[in-house]
Formats: structure tokens, C-alpha cells, sequence
């Protein structure tokens, strides 16, 4: 999905006219689409009815097949969104309190530090940069790296990885046209962690890190196959989807200058601010479940075995369930906006994610005096985590 108009006047569509479609398509195992608010809502809430394993996100057959000679599973690598209880709770609670709201308002003087350094950089660049290679990107890969305990040097190495696994499809992301290049990316993140995890055990210090490495689940050291995944999770969820966020909030208000305005003269409204850029941007696009027993949406009869994939932007744009929803709204009470999911399995990180994106505006805002978009922004081409790619802008400093 590449473009964010065309997106959601087919989710438009859909919730209208079709909101639990089947979709049969040669290069894919067949599916449902549920793309209302509520259906998501239940589906996310009912973890024993709908259960992450066998398929966990949209992949093509082919690729399918080759994670599963791999690793032993159509998934590949089992992270944190792939996995079933009791094992996901398990392994959840091994970084949940450190990633409770107390934990991350700990972190703000070092994101502070990075948004402040990001918006120099701006200003630096003389009144014109490319908003999401310049700064959007990197911003949050700077502070989940920081977290994580992966030095500067290689958060380049990280950044291009990232952009392979989730924008596998876009011609100027993915590796490459061969089904084995997506295999290429996933072992290529799984020898960088299993470094990590060797040098943290033998020399453990106070980062996220130390912690995944060193931890004991069920009397007994983490599985090495699980730690890598966790990694992996962490440091791409980590920043891909806060950094489409980011990009996704400043053209919003590019979009609503009145919400521009309210926000530069209400600083205090930033964390609202961030809660419906997430809302609006919805940058996890869907996840995929198995049914259990047969199940009814609407009339239709989805059976025992088959999957179904739920849409989290079609979700945060159901009139159903959220009052004008196509009007970017900083004010707005988001509380029952899906992008973070639901239920279970709803994001681990996040209180970062909104912390972040809530300082940075509020540092840029603080000192830009004028933003301006200098060129049409273009989009990646992703099913499962999509934003910009591209947003050049034009802006003045006070």
C-alpha cells in the first residue's frame, strides 16, 4: 500500500460494502479481510479464538514455505507479535516493567537530548532537508539504538536492515526480486543479535540489551532462537514505526494548519498531539490470525483453520467508532484508537513511542518558525508497516 489517499478510500469502501471479504490471490494463501472497528477490537481481545501461529502477517507463498524449512515455522523468526500463550506471556514479562510509563519517563532527558540534536541538524542544513531521511528516520533509530545498546557506528547497518524487512516490496527498500532476499535479511539481523546476546552475557551493563540476554524464563535461560527474535522486534518496531509516525504527524499538520497553530500557541497539547498522529498515521498496517472454531462477522463464516487479517487503519478511520475521523484532531480522546492494538498482544513500547514523538514537536515547535512542504512526499510500498519514504520541506528558525 503506497499511497495514503488511495488506502483509505479502499478501506473506505470496504468497512461500507464489504467489511469481511475474502481475498484469493495466486501469490498468497487465501485470507479474510475485516477491516471495521469493532471486528478488530474482538478479534485483538479473543487471543484463544484467534491465535497468532501459523500466519502472523501477510507473506507471499513462496517465501512462506522457505521460513519454513528455515526455522521450523511460516513465521521464521517467533518474535513477541507472532507468538501464542502461554509462551507470549512469558517472554512479555521480561521487559514489561521496563517498559512501564515510569521506566520511560526516566528516559526523557536523553530524548531531549536527541530531539534537540535533530532539530540542530535542521537548522543546520539552511532552511531545506528531506524531513523523513534527514530526520524522521533517525530520531527514534538514535534513541531505541541508545536503549538497546547498539553503538552509532552501526545504526546505519541497522536502519537499512530495517527498511529490507518491512519495506521488502518497495523497489527502493527491499534487497532485491528473489524470494531469498527477504531469507538474507532475517539471517543477517540474526548473526548481529547473536553477537550481542554473547558479548552482553560476558560483559553486562545497564542497557535493554544486558536484560534480553541475561534473562531466565521458566527457571531456565532464554532460547537463543527466542532472544534473537526479540532483538530483532525491538530494534525494528522500535524505531520504524515511531519514525513513520513522526513524518506522518508533520504532514498532518501540514495538512490542518489550524492544528499547527493550536499546538506551536499549546505546547501542553503534544501529548495529545502524539496520540492522534498515531491514531493517524496507524503505521502497523495489519496482522493476520487463525481461527480456532468457526466464527461469524456479518453473515459470513469464517471456518475452523482459516486466517484473516485485521486492518488498523481502516479501524481508526470507522465512523463507528470514532467521531469524525478523517479530521486530524489534536484534542481528540483516543482512547479507543487501535494502532498500538488491543488486548494481549497491544505494543510493549508504547508509552515510548508517544514520549517521543510528544518531545519532539514540542522541541520544534518551540523553535522553528515556519514549515512549509517543498515537494510531493512519496510513500514506501508496504503491507505490514508503512509510512513515507520521502517528505522534502522548506522552514524557517526564529
Amino acid at each position: 500500500m503506497g499511497n495514503e489517499t488511495t488506502m483509505h478510500a479502499l478501506f473506505d469502501h470496504l468497512r461500507d460494502n464489504d467489511p469481511v471479504v475474502y481475498l484469493d490471490h495466486p501469490d498468497y494463501e487465501p485470507f479474510w479481510v475485516l477491516t471495521r472497528h469493532e471486528d478488530v477490537k474482538y478479534v485483538s481481545q479473543n487471543n484463544d479464538l484467534f491465535i497468532n501461529n501459523p500466519r502472523t502477517v501477510i507473506v507471499p507463498q513462496e517465501f512462506e514455505k522457505m521460513l519454513l524449512e528455515q526455522f521450523g515455522t511460516r513465521n521464521g523468526l517467533e518474535t513477541l507479535i507472532h507468538m501464542d500463550n502461554p509462551k507470549h506471556r512469558k517472554l512479555r514479562s521480561v521487559t514489561r516493567d521496563w517498559f512501564k510509563p515510569t521506566p520511560i519517563g526516566k528516559l526523557t532527558p536523553m530524548i531531549e537530548a536527541i530531539a534537540h540534536e535533530y532539530v540542530d541538524k535542521m537548522e543546520a542544513m539552511g532552511g531545506e532537508c528531506d524531513f523523513v531521511k534527514d530526520v524522521a528516520l533517525l530520531y527514534p533509530l538514535r534513541i531505541i539504538m541508545k536503549i538497546i545498546g547498539v553503538v552509532p557506528e552501526e545504526e546505519q547497518m541497522m536502519l537499512k536492515l530495517t527498511q529490507e524487512l518491512f519495506g521488502g516490496q518497495d523497489p527502493d527498500q527491499g534487497r532485491g526480486n528473489e524470494v531469498g532476499d527477504g531469507m538474507g535479511v532475517l539471517l543477517d539481523f540474526f548473526a548481529y543479535f547473536k553477537n550481542v546476546v554473547e558479548d552482553r552475557k560476558n560483559n553486562p551493563t545497564d542497557d535493554l540489551a544486558t536484560v534480553l540476554a541475561n534473562a531466565i524464563v521458566d527457571g531456565s535461560p532464554m532460547e537463543e532462537l527466542d532472544q534473537i527474535s526479540y532483538f530483532i522486534i525491538t530494534a525494528t518496531a522500535g524505531h520504524d514505526t515511531t519514525s513513520a509516525t513522526t513524518s506522518g504527524g508533520l504532514k498532518a499538520l501540514l495538512d490542518f494548519p489550524e492544528q499547527l497553530d493550536k499546538l506551536r500557541a499549546n505546547p501542553d497539547l503534544a501529548n495529545a498531539a502524539a496520540r492522534e498522529m498515531i491514531r493517524w498515521v496507524s503505521p502497523v498496517r495489519h496482522m493476520m490470525r487463525t481461527c480456532t472454531e468457526d466464527v461469524e462477522f456479518h453473515g459470513q463464516i469464517i471456518r475452523k483453520g482459516e486466517s484473516l487479517a485485521i486492518w488498523y487503519p481502516a479501524a481508526n478511520r470507522d465512523e463507528r467508532a470514532i467521531v469524525d475521523p478523517h479530521k486530524f484532531d489534536i484534542e481528540r480522546d483516543n482512547r479507543n484508537q487501535m494502532a498500538f492494538g488491543y488486548g494481549g498482544h497491544m505494543c510493549l513500547g508504547q508509552h515510548l513511542a508517544v514520549l517521543e514523538i510528544e518531545i519532539f514537536f514540542k522541541v520544534l515547535l518551540s523553535r522553528i518558525d515556519w514549515i512549509e512542504l517543498a515537494a510531493e512526499p512519496k510513500w514506501v510500498e508496504a503491507m505490514f508497516v508503512g509510512g513515507l519514504k520521502s517528505m522534502p520541506v522548506r522552514y524557517a528558525f526564529t
